[in-house]
């Protein structure tokens, strides 16, 4: 006669033999308790260094669009009238171009700009243009008509 074989007692934490193995449990908290919260993974970005970085952005938008402003215009610059009170600078060589920044004046008012002697230093002068706020001092700038 043969003995059967004796079984072994289950080891903690392993299936018995014969069982598929179980999913790990969540760990168990105390009533009223609520459960951990998983870890989450990923960096972490400061809001500091997002606002930064979208400052930097939007500044740079602004310069992008406002690159072709009559004033940034530097004399020997080329300008284009796009309307009424509108210039953009242009290349030179291109048929946009109708005038030449022949000068600028800094700190002048509107009403300064009307002034006969305003661009008395460049005899070639044919218009101005001023840019400002209405009632503070802006630039003026000295053109010759192409």
């Amino acid at each position: 006669m043969t003995t059967p074989p004796q079984q072994q007692p289950p080891v903690p934490g392993q299936p018995a033999p014969g069982q598929p193995p179980q999913p790990p449990q969540a760990p168990l908290t105390a009533p009223g308790q609520a459960p951990a919260a998983p870890a989450k993974k990923g960096i972490k970005v400061p809001r500091l260094v997002i606002s930064i970085v979208v400052l930097i952005v939007l500044a740079g938008v602004g310069w992008y669009l406002s690159r072709d402003d009559a004033l940034n215009a530097k004399t020997g610059d080329c300008l284009h009238q796009k309307g009424a009170n509108d210039l953009a600078i242009v290349k030179c060589d291109s048929s946009d171009a109708n005038f030449k920044v022949l000068g600028r004046v800094e700190d002048k008012t509107e009403s300064e700009t009307n002034a006969d002697d305003i661009c008395a230093q460049w005899d070639a002068t044919t218009a101005t243009y001023w840019e400002g706020k209405s009632g503070q001092k802006g630039t003026v700038l000295c053109l010759q008509a192409k």
